[in-house]
């Protein structure tokens, strides 16, 4: 089963745009016997993700900010190693209505099992990677841990690549909302600031602008400001 994580390594160190890169994936991820993949960067409450889980699934996903719930993440930040999960053992009886309603929803678009591997990233960040099935359950795959961290490693860092070409071709956009919270940033307003002004709440604040700073390759507020004025963005 290694052979398999040494091949999506070879695949995606010789691919050259993000089209390529979820070629590279989706290939591992059904040779692998799961039938989607979600690879999720995330940071707090917020997070960047390139899946091809359905699309109204991922609008949901995004717009109830269940990277805050989900326990397959949560479970991934707080233990940092691969792991199989499945619905049944993650929304058990001592689970929350709030998670026994988040797999529900999620097992209605296929999404009952999977395995994640999470590996730690710069700024306190996590980025990880999920096969997923509609199966009841899966098993552990016999895969190295190391090698399997290394595959993800190659994974998160020629996406990053990807999207810094996107840039440098022009082809990032941002969101109505994460072009004016990053607009007011550049004046010296704070989040609380923000917030008042936009009549949101400081955490949505915070959300837009995580969400411009990664869509702009920035490794911070101040670089990400630079970046979207030299564009033109804001």
């Amino acid at each position: 089963m290694d052979s398999l994580l040494q091949g999506l390594i070879d695949a995606i160190d010789v691919a050259h745009d993000e089209r390529s890169i979820r070629n590279a994936i989706r290939n591992f991820t059904v040779a692998s016997g799961f039938d989607r993949y979600a690879y999720i960067h995330v940071h707090a409450d917020d997070g960047v993700a390139f899946t091809d889980y359905p699309a109204e699934w991922q609008k949901i996903y995004l717009d109830r900010h269940y990277t805050v719930i989900d326990p397959v993440v949560t479970t991934a930040k707080r233990n940092m190693r691969m792991f199989a999960w499945s619905a049944e053992d993650l929304a058990g009886r001592r689970s929350s209505r709030e998670i026994r309603q988040f797999f529900s929803e999620a097992i209605d678009f296929g999404i009952r099992s999977g395995v994640s591997i999470p590996i730690r990233t710069s700024y306190g960040r996590t980025a990880m990677i999920t096969l997923a099935t509609d199966r009841r359950r899966v098993e552990m795959p016999p895969w190295d841990p190391m090698q399997a961290a290394l595959a993800l490693a190659y994974v998160h860092v020629h996406l990053s690549m990807a999207a810094g070409a996107s840039l440098k071709a022009g082809e990032v956009s941002l969101s109505t909302q994460e072009a004016t919270s990053l607009s007011w940033s550049s004046h010296g307003k704070s989040m609380q600031v923000i917030a008042e002004l936009l009549g949101i709440k400081p955490r949505t604040v915070q959300f837009y602008l995580d969400n411009a700073r990664d869509k702009l390759g920035a490794s911070n507020l101040q670089q990400a400001v630079r970046i979207a004025m030299e564009k033109k963005l804001i």
